[in-house]
């Protein structure tokens, strides 16, 4: 299913409720307080169906976007229907600078993990704001730096790190991005199937299901259908850290 929402203009509540969303992402706090209200006069809300394609690779850039609810996948397929995913996008992210930034076409598939409120500004509406806000192209810069430094860490990781190191560093990325915290200690919920973690972490769906039995075991997580509740994520952190 590719995406046909329903784009309604953000009305002042709605404008509200996504400002505080958005607030938890430093990048967006650090923008200045005239440009965060030309930004949000300018935005339209999309309501996003569970596995919409928002937009395909190579297609031309429509805008930028930022998760309000729910979670957005980057991927890439191969001839064979292979999937890679490149990152997972929790409410408060952002996407789609590249495109701004330089007007080509989109570098990645866009797909809605869940059912996915977004935050879209149009091209021409950017373009409007970069005119008359023209210290937005240092932020989009900064957004784009983000991107840039995630993708250098994973090959890094990549290279360095042991399946487990990298598993448990993205659980932990995943879980501090979502900022979510339930009650049973600080827990986090995470809509991820084995098939997502292993697509990431670049191993079999069978390694990535004999390490969660394991630190299911330790306490470390609780895992569900297509959830991951993470328990313990000092745990994980000092797995990460050791790298092995």
């Amino acid at each position: 299913m590719t995406m046909t929402p329903d784009r309604t203009v953000a009305a002042p509540q709605n404008r509200a409720w996504a400002v505080s969303v958005l607030m938890s992402n430093s990048w967006f706090r650090d923008l200045p307080d005239d440009l965060v209200a030309a930004l949000m006069t300018a935005a339209t809300i999309a309501a996003v169906p569970a596995e919409t394609v928002i937009h395909y690779e190579g297609q031309p850039s429509t805008g930028l976007y930022a998760v309000l609810s729910g979670s957005v996948k980057m991927r890439s397929l191969s001839a064979d229907g292979l999937e890679c995913v490149f990152r997972y996008m929790s409410p408060g992210s952002w996407f789609g600078e590249i495109g701004m930034l330089d007007g080509s076409a989109r570098t990645h598939d866009a797909v809605a993990v869940d059912d996915t409120l977004l935050l879209t500004l149009a091209p021409r509406d950017l373009a409007d704001i970069l005119e008359r806000h023209p210290l937005f192209y240092k932020f989009l810069a900064l957004l784009l730096c983000r991107v840039i430094r995630t993708a250098f860490t994973m090959l890094n990781d990549g290279s360095l790190l042991s399946v487990s190191a990298r598993l448990a560093k993205r659980l932990v990325s995943f879980a501090e991005a979502s900022g979510a915290t339930g009650d049973r200690g600080a827990g986090i919920d995470l809509h991820l199937t084995q098939d997502d973690l292993a697509s990431v972490i670049g191993t079999s769906r069978q390694t990535i299901n004999k390490r969660l039995v394991d630190w299911q075991r330790l306490g470390w997580i609780e895992t569900g259908y297509g959830r991951i509740l993470v328990r313990d994520i000092g745990a994980l952190r000092r797995l990460a850290r050791d790298g092995t």
